[in-house]
């Protein structure tokens, strides 16, 4: 953990962008105060989140790693409830730290000093990083922001985290793969081993293949967090 930094009350991962956070939340405070109107309160509950839901997936991610190397001698249904309480955890995170900050910045750009885009409870119930890159694209103060959505949109990784955030949140648990052998050893077993569903593709990986998964988050959030600083200051 990092200490926290003027904008945050908790401590973070040191991967999370915390030098970027805080120049994006200086630039929003700069537009959106002193006025303490709609937009700003919109933001502050967004903005709060940011850091939480971060620190909370890689926690998650951390303790999905524990209990793969440290196996406990539980029960083996609560070991399966643990193990599959931190998956869950880290994606249902992970997203939603993505979507809090989208949150923030649609609620940023509804301020009559950036956008003026209208952002009332309509918009704000349907708010998701694609609604937001289609009321943000016919801006051009916002076309920096609309490439990192775009990118982020399109990105394999984002695609991934979202099917399998909404397919244990909405319809399963992910069906994991058990191999067994005839004559021989079956594979290495991996901590990732997820077979594929009906709304999900197969899931195969190893802590490398998690640490990349983590490096992804920091980057996307780190590119947001970039983007919204410059719409905030009319960059």
């Amino acid at each position: 953990m990092t200490v926290a930094s003027e904008h945050l009350h908790i401590k973070v991962p040191a991967t999370f962008p915390i030098e970027q956070f805080d120049s994006f939340m200086g630039a929003a405070k700069s537009t959106l105060l002193p006025n303490k109107g709609d937009p700003w309160r919109e933001f502050g509950g967004a903005s709060n989140l940011i850091a939480w839901r971060y620190r909370a997936c890689i926690e998650y991610f951390e303790r999905y790693i524990h209990l793969w190397m440290n196996p406990p001698s539980a029960e083996p249904f609560e070991v399966i409830y643990e193990r599959e309480r931190v998956w869950f955890g880290a994606f249902v995170s992970g997203v939603s730290c993505i979507e809090s900050t989208s949150y923030a910045l649609y609620a940023l750009s509804s301020h009559p000093k950036v956008l003026s885009v209208k952002f009332g409870v309509k918009e704000q119930r349907q708010c998701s990083p694609k609604t937001l890159v289609e009321v943000l694209r016919p801006h051009n103060r916002a076309e920096t922001l609309v490439v990192t959505l775009d990118q982020m949109l399109s990105s394999s990784e984002w695609s991934h985290w979202s099917e399998l955030r909404n397919r244990m949140a909405h319809r399963s648990n992910l069906p994991r793969i058990i191999y067994g052998g005839m004559g021989s050893s079956p594979p290495a077993s991996k901590p990732v081993q997820f077979a594929g569903t009906s709304s999900t593709r197969e899931t195969i990986g190893d802590e490398a293949w998690i640490a990349s998964q983590c490096q992804w988050l920091s980057g996307c959030l780190k590119e947001l967090l970039v983007s919204g600083a410059r719409l905030a200051s009319g960059v």
